[in-house]
């Protein structure tokens, strides 16, 4: 094998990788356990629901540079 970073590594199964890549198996990203496919991409139905929870409670935002909107909870005021 060269040290060429284009050249490809066959492998005895007959697949094709290009030479350099390791393949690892993937990670909950809640808590970096390996990842079962029923769940991705968390690793359990605790792990998935945990971050439902989350998201319904309002934990994850996106911040902008926008001010509150008009029909915001901080104004303690209604519009009619």
């Amino acid at each position: 094998m060269t040290n060429d970073p284009n050249s490809l590594d066959t492998k005895a199964e007959g697949g094709v990788q290009p030479a350099g890549v390791r393949v690892t198996a993937p990670k909950c990203v809640r808590c970096k356990q390996p990842v079962q496919a029923r769940y991705r991409p968390f690793c359990s139905q605790r792990r998935m629901d945990a971050d439902l929870g989350a998201w319904v409670s309002g934990a994850y935002s996106v911040a902008t540079a926008d001010g509150p909107g008009p029909h915001s909870e901080e104004d303690g005021q209604e519009e009619q």
